[in-house]
Order: C-alpha cells, then sequence, then structure tokens
C-alpha cells in the first residue's frame, strides 16, 4: 500500500507540474541512481564513462516518456527511472564493449556477471559487518573471504536478489518489481538466497 500511495501522489504532483515532475523526481532519487550506476558500471570502462553522464541520457530519456508513464503508470516511480536507467547503462555498454560484452539477454538484469569480482567482495563486506563486531577484525577478514567463496557458487539469481537487498538497498516492494514478482515471492527469495548463502558457507568449513 505504501508504493502505491507514494506513486499515488508523485504521479499527482507530475500531471500539476509536468514541466517540472522528472527534474523534481531525479533529484529525490539522485543517489540511489547514482549508486546503482557505480555498482553495475563495468570496470573495463570506468575511465571512460562519468557515472553523472549515465545518469543524465536517462534524465533526458525520462523527459522524452514521462506522458506514457502518466498515462500507464504500471510501477513505482522510482523503479519506472530505474528502469530508464538500467537500459541506458545496458546501452553504454554495448557501445564500449561490442562483442566482449556478455549477452545481456542471459544477464540477470544487467547485473552480477561480469564486474571484475567487485560486487562480490562489497556484497561480502556488507554481510560480514551484520555477521561480525569491529572488534573481531580477524574473523570479519576470514568472514568476508568465505562469503566471497559462498557469493560466488549462487545462482545469478540468488546473489542478484542479494545485490538488490544490501548494496542497492531497495525495499522488499522494490525488489518484487524489479524482479516482476509478488513482494511474498520476492521475501520468499532473500530468505531462500540467505539460506543457500549459509548452507554453501557450512560445506565450506
Amino acid at each position: 500500500m505504501a508504493d502505491q500511495f507514494e506513486c499515488t501522489c508523485e504521479l499527482g504532483q507530475a500531471r500539476i507540474r509536468e514541466a517540472e515532475a522528472v527534474p523534481e523526481l531525479f533529484h529525490r532519487y539522485r543517489e540511489r541512481l547514482l549508486r546503482m550506476i557505480a555498482l553495475r558500471l563495468d570496470s573495463r570502462i570506468v575511465s571512460k564513462v562519468d557515472c553523472e553522464d549515465v545518469l543524465q541520457d536517462a534524465f533526458m530519456e525520462a523527459v522524452r516518456r514521462i506522458q506514457d508513464y502518466l498515462d500507464r503508470p504500471a510501477v513505482p516511480v522510482f523503479i519506472w527511472l530505474r528502469q530508464i536507467t538500467i537500459q541506458i547503462l545496458i546501452d553504454t555498454h554495448r557501445r564500449y564493449l561490442g562483442a566482449k560484452m556478455r549477452d545481456v539477454k542471459q544477464e540477470v538484469p544487467l547485473g552480477w556477471e561480469g564486474y571484475s569480482g567487485a560486487n562480490s567482495t562489497l556484497l561480502a563486506r556488507q554481510l560480514a559487518d551484520s555477521l561480525t563486531s569491529p572488534s573481531q577484525v580477524v574473523v570479519r577478514e576470514e568472514t568476508i573471504d568465505e562469503l566471497r567463496t559462498a557469493l560466488e557458487q549462487l545462482a545469478r539469481i540468488d546473489r542478484e536478489t542479494l545485490v538488490l537487498r544490501h548494496l542497492e538497498e531497495l525495499s522488499n516492494n522494490e525488489v518484487a518489481h524489479v524482479l516482476g514478482i509478488d513482494k511474498y515471492a520476492a521475501s520468499k527469495r532473500y530468505l531462500r538466497a540467505l539460506k543457500r548463502l549459509r548452507l554453501t558457507m557450512l560445506k565450506e568449513e
């Protein structure tokens, strides 16, 4: 209900001041979108592509498509902006990497594969922070190594679910929209991914 209420309010504001709607919405969600871009930008083109430029291209595309969204708001505004930004990022990767880029159709939305292990390390650190205290430095570093190894053995959809929740910091409802499933299925998928991660770590011991 919260997502629906937020979406309804934002749409009401957008219809009143359509010319200002997209700038206001991008300002509101700027940091979340930049975090997602930085996380998913292929390390091979980091020196060539500025995250702000990707966001600017996404902004221009959102301006072009705002009326279509207002006419048929199928998802909350943030998810719509994220979808546009993801598509711009996919196009950017294709432009710079060409044949070197993995087949996007085989990836769980633009994500885990081909990012030089950076995501697995970031995610492992995020998860380790919730398992150990700052005083347990040695234990924490060992846990990070174990988590990174276990993460690399998970199915792509399980890794993507954990990335969405722990690195992009999406809510359960937002994850459901991104994956195209209902919120109960998203919650079960997340808990199942954590369980599989724990089981994989136990097998490694």
